[in-house]
């Protein structure tokens, strides 16, 4: 069975790179495209939707914003199952912080070098603990649409999604500094992972998967 991975906000397939599926499991990857200013979080839902063949059974799995995407093409496509990382399921879960920010649409005076001169508090912020993770984050940075930034955060900061898709798995960092785990209904705790935890934290999240996604023998011959 495939599954679809959405990477974190601006980020590429490598944020995934530690991960390894269980038998029987493809990984794909649908990477960000270019977005208007004005388009809805429902409308670039559905552009994305494009990249995945609903014809055949599917998973769908995202990351941190890539997880809200997926929370919205859920609503119109039914994976067999949604994996969740480092994510918030329901606008409920946001920070209340991020939703008064949305509420004054201070995403409208969003600086467009704030990351880029921010870096060591992003690190932290995000959990970038050694050089690899903070090497990749910067690479993200660097190339990172200014006009997608700006849109991606007003779309986080005024998401009222309530909907809770099921099946999910939810895994999430105990010191995730984005979402805080205080705020989130996660069904799995990383222990100390934080908001990069797929990629620091990709053995214990393997593990979880081939728990969760484990398929009888006799159906493992028809997905390999």
């Amino acid at each position: 069975m495939i599954i679809y991975f959405i990477s974190g906000l601006g980020a590429d397939e490598r944020v995934f790179e530690r991960l390894q599926l269980p038998n029987g499991y493809e990984m794909r990857h649908i990477r960000w495209e270019p977005v208007k200013i004005d388009q809805s979080i429902v409308s670039y839902a559905r552009q994305l939707a494009t990249k995945i063949d609903a014809s055949k059974p599917f998973m769908l799995a995202g990351l941190s914003f890539g997880g809200i995407i997926a929370a919205e093409i859920c609503k119109f496509l039914r994976p067999d199952k949604l994996i969740l990382f480092s994510t918030v399921k329901t606008a409920a879960e946001l920070p209340a912080l991020y939703r008064l920010a949305g509420s004054l649409k201070l995403y409208r005076i969003l600086p467009r070098k704030i990351f880029s001169v921010m870096l060591p508090f992003l690190y932290w912020f995000l959990g970038a603990t050694d050089e690899a993770g903070r090497k990749l984050i910067s690479s993200y940075l660097e190339h990172m649409d200014p006009v997608f930034l700006k849109w991606a955060v007003r779309e986080i900061s005024c998401w009222k999604n309530s909907d809770v898709f099921q099946p999910h798995i939810h895994i999430h960092g105990s010191k995730d500094r984005v979402f805080p785990i205080g705020l989130v209904n996660a069904g799995q705790t990383l222990d100390e992972g934080t908001h990069f935890s797929v990629f620091y934290e990709a053995d214990r999240i393997n593990r979880i998967l081939a728990q969760e996604l484990s398929i009888p023998k006799q159906e493992r011959s028809i997905c390999s």
